[in-house]
Order: structure tokens, then sequence, then C-alpha cells
């Protein structure tokens, strides 16, 4: 099968650009053919200009239509197009494109932009839909100029949803539910030595940096706790939180290779995911399982599909220190209970999230919207 991944990748690499990539290396281990057209807001957005016009063309793109013309005539003839993330500057002009050359398309819902339409500016729901730079008013903003084509998602033949809970978010926007699969975010077979937690000296926190995810919050919690916090990950707080740390047990790490997260995760205490918002899936929980570490996460969202308090992981309750410190303390004093609780998780990630599993899913949902 010849597939092509469309995607829009970041300024600050996140999980959905390696979802892309741990797709395209599954989909080439089991012998099909992968091309992708990608593009860079670090290379495109650079002046005003540059702003200016990806803000003109946000809902319908003459440049996408002719990038996509253009590389379509130097590879073989696609199969199924898969498209990630289109924001900001493919826009909904990618389906229109790709229909006109006949090409059956998916689409994998990362975010909740879809959502966007549906809040006024006086609804303080909105943010927990992922804001556009933690901005109700930009976000009310760009979503209204996003969606002035929306009419062309009709054109997808299958959408994919992570969890359950972004699959009955995303019926609300009237995607139809016969439309929609879920398919969990997945990461290779890989095995580490699983080490006891009372073996272990350090906490970690691995996400982007901005408020949303809850680095703020995690911060001014940790002033009451005497453990060693490492901070990874890049973003727009990066330099003004490292720049202003007085905590001689919070270090910040910057934006590190998967494998290095790997690494630390595998020795750490607990990974602690602080979001305030609807994450999808987060890759950074699947590591801290693949990897034997205890994960202490929001209970919100998609958030609560994976996580099962007190089996595969900790919950507290969202912006809560109260929640958060009670939970860390419990932990301190329950080594065999977090353990188990770890090992759940390790299981857990055997049976629901590898990629041997993920690819019979991937494959029945590509000759579903090819029949389509």
């Amino acid at each position: 099968m010849n597939i092509l991944q469309i995607h829009n990748k970041y300024l600050f690499e996140g999980g959905e650009d390696q979802v892309v990539e741990e797709e395209k290396k599954m989909l080439l281990k089991n012998g099909h053919n992968v091309y992708q057209i990608l593009r860079h807001n670090k290379k495109e957005i650079v002046t005003i200009k540059d702003r200016i016009s990806t803000l003109l063309n946000l809902s319908y793109s003459k440049k996408t239509k002719d990038i996509i013309n253009n590389e379509l005539k130097k590879i073989p003839k696609i199969d199924v197009a898969h498209v990630h993330n289109i924001f900001p500057l493919w826009s909904y002009s990618v389906f229109e494109v790709l229909n006109e050359n006949k090409i059956p398309i998916v689409m994998t819902l990362h975010n909740y932009r879809l959502m966007w339409p549906k809040f006024n500016l006086l609804d303080k729901n909105l943010i927990k839909y992922g804001c556009f730079k933690n901005s109700i008013f930009k976000t009310f903003f760009i979503s209204r100029l996003m969606n002035r084509k929306k009419v062309l998602l009709n054109i997808v033949k299958k959408f994919i949803t992570l969890s359950k809970f972004a699959k009955e978010k995303f019926i609300q926007t009237d995607i139809s539910a016969k439309k929609i699969t879920i398919k969990q975010n997945f990461l290779k077979k890989k095995y580490f030595n699983i080490k006891k937690i009372q073996d272990k000296n350090f906490a970690m926190y691995a996400s982007r940096l901005e408020k949303l995810k809850g680095i703020n919050f995690l911060l001014n919690t940790w002033s009451n706790y005497d453990t060693q916090l490492k901070i990874f990950g890049d973003g727009p707080l990066f330099s003004k939180l490292k720049k202003n740390n007085l905590n001689k047990n919070i270090f910040f790490c910057g934006h590190q290779p998967t494998e290095i997260i790997d690494s630390e995760l595998n020795k750490s205490k607990f990974l602690i995911f602080p979001t305030e918002y609807y994450e999808n899936m987060p890759m950074t929980i699947l590591q801290a399982f693949r990897s034997g570490t205890l994960v202490v996460a929001s209970n919100i969202g998609s958030v609560k599909n994976i996580i099962k308090d007190g089996y595969n992981g900790i919950l507290f309750n969202p912006e809560d220190s109260k929640s958060l410190q009670n939970k860390l303390n419990w932990i301190s004093k329950n080594n065999d209970a977090c353990n188990k609780i770890v090992l759940n998780a390790f299981n857990d990630f055997k049976k629901n999230y590898t990629d041997d599993l993920n690819y019979d899913l991937l494959i029945n949902i590509y000759n579903d919207a090819i029949k389509k």
C-alpha cells in the first residue's frame, strides 16, 4: 500500500510530531511505502509578512494545493492519505486537493480545534480545549477564520480519535459517529529493567512549558516538597521559568531526544502530568508505562480513559495543590502498592499500546476509507 502522510510540524516539537514518525516506522516495518509532505512553522512563519499571510490563508490556501499537486507528480499513485495536523499552514484546502486527485482521506483528530467554534467569548470552558496562545479572545478570532471552509471536512472518509472521551466530544461537532474510529497512540515495544520506586530519588515533568500544561501549578506546589524534580521540555515559558527558578530541587533540562526521556523516566520515582486542559492521548504517559515509572496525573479529559486511579496510575484533582500533595504523601508511605501499580501499567502497555496491535487497527481504518 502507498500511504501519504500530511502534517504541519509545530514550533516546539510535541506528541503529534512523535506520533507521525512512529506510524511511519510502523508502516515501513510492515512492508508499506510511506511518503511524507511536511510543513514547518519554524521555516515558513518567520517574518511579520509570513504571519499575515498565514492568517489570511487559515481556512483556504492556494499554496497548499500547489505544494500537494507538485509533490504528487514525484511519487507513485497513492492509495490513501493520512492527514494529521493542518494548523496553521495547510488549511482545509488540503482535503479539496486530495479529493480532486481521487485519494481517500483519513484524518487523526490529535487536538480539539474543531470544538472551538462551539464557544463564545464569554464561555470560559473554552480554555479546557487548548486555547491558542492561552487566549480565549485569540482562539475565538482564529477559530472563526479557520473554519470558514469547514464544509470541506465532509470529504474525509474516516476520522481517528485517540480515546472514548475525545470521540464523544467530536460527535458534538456534527462529525458522524459512523466516520469515527478510536485508535489509541502507541509505542514500539522496548523493555527496561524496572526498578522499585524506593530505589529511585527524583521526579519528572516532560511536556511543553506553557500554562495549560500545568507547569506553573506544579512549580508552585513543589515549593512544599523536598524531592528533586527534573523538568524536560521546551516552550514559551522555558526561558522565564528557568531564569526565575530559585528552588535548589528543581532542574530545567530543556528539550531532549526520546531516548533520553525514556532513560530518565526509567530512573525516575514518578512522572507528574499536571495538565489543566483536555489532553488527547499524551505520549509521555505511554513512555512512563513502558519505562516502569509511576504516573501521577490530573484527573481530567482523556487522561481518565488511560489511567484508573490506584490501579495503573495515580490521579489528583486538576489545579488542586492539596490534592496533589496528599497523593505524593501517600506514594512516599506505600512503596509496595506503588510498585504493583507500576507493574499493572507496564502490563497495560503491552496489552493495549504496542505497535503490533496498533498496526492492525490502522490498516483496517485505511482499507475502510478506500472501500468508501
